[in-house]
Formats: C-alpha cells, sequence, structure tokens
C-alpha cells in the first residue's frame, strides 16, 4: 500500500465492503451450469435444447444484453456519484436473481438471467472506477487481485452450492439463497461509505487535492471517442473476446460434460470443477500479487507475464478436456482431472487482475467507468457468444472437439498480450505527462 496515497482505515473498509457485494453478485454467475439437465427436464426441454437454449441462448443475453445497458451506466460512472449508482445496479441484479427461483417457464427463466446480467455488468465499471481512486499506480494490481478474489470466490461458491443442493433440493433455491445477503449490505453499504475523490491517487495531482483543490476533469464524448486512440485499450479489447471463449466451456458445459459424457457422478464433477475454479481464485490472486512485483520492477513485465501464462494454459486444458472417459467403470479415477483442473485453473487465470491493472494505469480517472465498461461489453461478448458458438460446434463435431477447438482461442488472446509489452508503458507514460498539464490548470486555478 503507498503510505503517500492517504490510503487509510475507511477506505481499507470500503474496499472490503466492494469485495464482499462482489462476492455474492458474481455467486449468482454459474448457478445454472450444475444443474443444466435437471433445468432442462424440468421445463421439458430436450439434450439439444439444453445445450443450444440453456447453454447458448441464455449465456448470450445473460453476458452480452447486460453489457450494452452497461456501456450508459458506465458512461454515468464518471458523471453522478458512483455509491448510489453502485447501489443501484446491485438491487437490480439481485432482485431478478431472486426471482429467478419462482420461475415456471423457459421463457421466464430466459428474461430474469437478462436482467441479473444488467446489474453483473454495471457493478464492474463502478468498482474499478472507485479501486482507482483508492491505489496508486504501484498497487493497483495487488487492489484489483483482491477484487478478482472475492469474484472468483462468489463464482465459486455460487457453482458449489448449486452443486451439492441442486440434485437434492432443486435447481431453484440456490439462486434464493444468494440474492439474499446483498439487500442488507446494499443499505450498510449507503449508511457507511463515502466514495473516493477523482484523481486522489494520481502522482501529479495528489499534494493538490490534499490540499483542497477539487479535481474537475469530467467524461464528455470527446473524450470518450480518444479512449480508442489508446493503443492499450485496443489491444485490451482485442484479447478480450477470443480470451473469454474457453472460459464458456468451463463455465457452462465442463460440469454437465464430466457427468454426462465422462462418466461421473454431478457431485464429483461438480468437485473436479470446484478444485478448477478454487484453482483460478488463487491464480488470479497470486498473478495480482506477481503482477504488482513485476509492474514496480518494470512496467512492461505485467504484460509479459499476462501472455506467456496465458499460452502455457491451454497445455492443461487440453489434457483436462481429453481426458479418458471413466464411463462403466468401477470406480473412477479423479486424481488425474483433479490435478489436471488444478494446473489448468492456476495458469489460465493469473492474467485476470494484471489487465485490469493495466487499464488503470493508462486511462484518467474521468474516463475510468467508461473504459470498463467498453471493456466489460468485449469481455462478455465472448462470454456470451463464446457458448452459443461453442454450441454450434457442439451441434456439428461433438462435445470434445467443440470444446478444444474452443481452447484454442486462448492462441489469439496470449499473443495479443505479449504485444502489449510495446503499447503498455508508452501509454502510461502518456497519461503521468497529461497528469501533469492537468495539474498546472488546476493549481493556475488556485492561484486565481
Amino acid at each position: 500500500m503507498d503510505k503517500r496515497s492517504g490510503f487509510a482505515a475507511r477506505e481499507l473498509y470500503a474496499v472490503v465492503l466492494l469485495a464482499v457485494m462482489n462476492l455474492f453478485l458474481f455467486a449468482d454467475q454459474n448457478l445454472m451450469a450444475p444443474n443444466l439437465t435437471q433445468i432442462a427436464r424440468d421445463l421439458g426441454l430436450n439434450d439439444v435444447q439444453r445445450d443450444v437454449m440453456l447453454g447458448g441462448d441464455i449465456s448470450a443475453v445473460f453476458f452480452v444484453l447486460g453489457s450494452l445497458v452497461t456501456l450508459a451506466i458506465g458512461y454515468f460512472t464518471d458523471l453522478v456519484s458512483r455509491k448510489k449508482l453502485f447501489i443501484a445496479v446491485i438491487i437490480l441484479g439481485e432482485i431478478p436473481c431472486l426471482l429467478t427461483g419462482f420461475v415456471k417457464t423457459y421463457d421466464q427463466l430466459f428474461w430474469m438471467r437478462a436482467l441479473t446480467g444488467i446489474g453483473i455488468g454495471g457493478a464492474l465499471p463502478l468498482t474499478y472506477s472507485m479501486i482507482g481512486d483508492y491505489f496508486s499506480h504501484g498497487n493497483r494490481a495487488m487492489a484489483t487481485a483482491w477484487i478478482s478474489l472475492a469474484e472468483g470466490l462468489g463464482i465459486a461458491a455460487g457453482q458449489l452450492l448449486a452443486g451439492f443442493i441442486g440434485p437434492s433440493m432443486g435447481w431453484r433455491l440456490p439462486f434464493i439463497i444468494v440474492a439474499l445477503p446483498n439487500f442488507a449490505l446494499c443499505l450498510l453499504f449507503l449508511l457507511s461509505v463515502r466514495e473516493p475523490g477523482r484523481g486522489r491517487t494520481e502522482e501529479a495531482l495528489r499534494d493538490l487535492i490534499q490540499s483542497g483543490a477539487v479535481y474537475t476533469g469530467r467524461i464528455d464524448w470527446r473524450k470518450y471517442r480518444e479512449l480508442f486512440r489508446i493503443k492499450t485499450n485496443i489491444m485490451v479489447f482485442l484479447q478480450g473476446i477470443p480470451g473469454t471463449v474457453p472460459w464458456g466451456v468451463f463455465f457452462i458445459f465442463l460440469n454437465d460434460f464430466y457427468s454426462q459424457d465422462k462418466g461421473y457422478s454431478v457431485e464429483v464433477a461438480t468437485l473436479i470443477v470446484m478444485v478448477l475454479g478454487a484453482a483460478a481464485i488463487l491464480g488470479s490472486f497470486v498473478g495480482g500479487l506477481i503482477g504488482n512485483k513485476l509492474y514496480n520492477i518494470k512496467p512492461k513485465f505485467l504484460p509479459l507475464l499476462c501472455g506467456t501464462s496465458t499460452l502455457l494454459g491451454i497445455i492443461p486444458v487440453a489434457l483436462l478436456l481429453n481426458y479418458p472417459s471413466q464411463a462403466g467403470v468401477a470406480n473412477p479415477d479423479i486424481t488425474g482431472p483433479l490435478v489436471l483442473g488444478l494446473m489448468a485453473g492456476f495458469m489460465i487465470s493469473l492474467t485476470g487482475p494484471n489487465v485490469k491493472a493495466m487499464l488503470l494505469n493508462v486511462n484518467a480517472p474521468e474516463t475510468r467507468g467508461s473504459i470498463f465498461s467498453l471493456f466489460n461489453l468485449t469481455d462478455n461478448l465472448g462470454k456470451g457468444f463464446g457458448p452459443v458458438i461453442i454450441s454450434i460446434f457442439i451441434v456439428q463435431f461433438g462435445r470434445v472437439y467443440a470444446f478444444n477447438i474452443a481452447n484454442l482461442f486462448w492462441v489469439i488472446c496470449g499473443l495479443v498480450l505479449l504485444a502489449m509489452a510495446l503499447t503498455f508503458p508508452k501509454d502510461e507514460i502518456a497519461l503521468t505527462e497529461a497528469m501533469k498539464e492537468k495539474a498546472k490548470d488546476m493549481a493556475a486555478s488556485v492561484r486565481s
């Protein structure tokens, strides 16, 4: 933690509460995955409809429609009170999550998931905009690691809950359980948290703001367009869509794949996916800590870490997808899938918090909500259309070939991340110079 940033116990409390609220919000994301077949049978769908409608269509509307709406949320993040807007989008996400526990038809399920996606997508730009004003450049990878840890724990806990409660108590109950805590946490957040002042952790602005000056930068359409002139932003977008497609295998299909095609019970398949998820949580956290250290040695080491780990992660994922079927085996071997899941989850998740830290470090305080809404859009285009693409491949080639094709999308992602070693340091220097110019204007305004 940078002591010069003025980061105090009050801000630490706010970040912890942000993390906990994101944990419960993201717990909803994978609640369907362990019980796809049960949901399909309950709603009268066959196996093809299960993969296409539940695995593909609902995933698409959950991520894509939500992301489109959150473009507006991201823009207003940089104009209005982030605290109040954050509470609004949390409630917007949790009400339909709660109501999902009472749906009776596929159409009802479809629209409840669409509305839930808007809430989850809208929370992301708000969270990271505030994180950017809580932490300085040298600590943002660490900060995003903690938020990523909370999001990952939420996803894992939700999927674990659904996997172990769903078979015995029904697939609807987990949606009710994960929705309720955030209603109380929203009230606590409203009453006890103050959002940070914009620009307070920028090196060039820190002393001015601490002396009483107010950062006056605000988003407008000119600055919004200029986001697309920052090469690192473009590179992040380009790697985002192909990089998230393979995650659709894990989030949507892997649990059901191992229980229906590999010969494991739903509970054991859930355990395998949970080990992968736990490794991904650990990898994301450790990746942020390693990235933080590498960044403080030399900034270009951050994208190099991301690209290398992404490319290496393809290997254990391929081995996991092609593990021999245990159908008909008296005592199915779970050691191999568990070890491979551990390796795969850890390697492929090192990138996440570091990409977000790079975005924070090359974009001005008044544009961070907007850039993260755009990042969320590209990220969720991959998550949303990824399962649709995979479901098409499943129909054409079967599950095994489809999943292996999806895994190769990480090659594109890894190469783009490596190329960011050329753009990230330059874009960061450009922002530093822009903040120095802003500081001169602020100082002149104070003197006058």
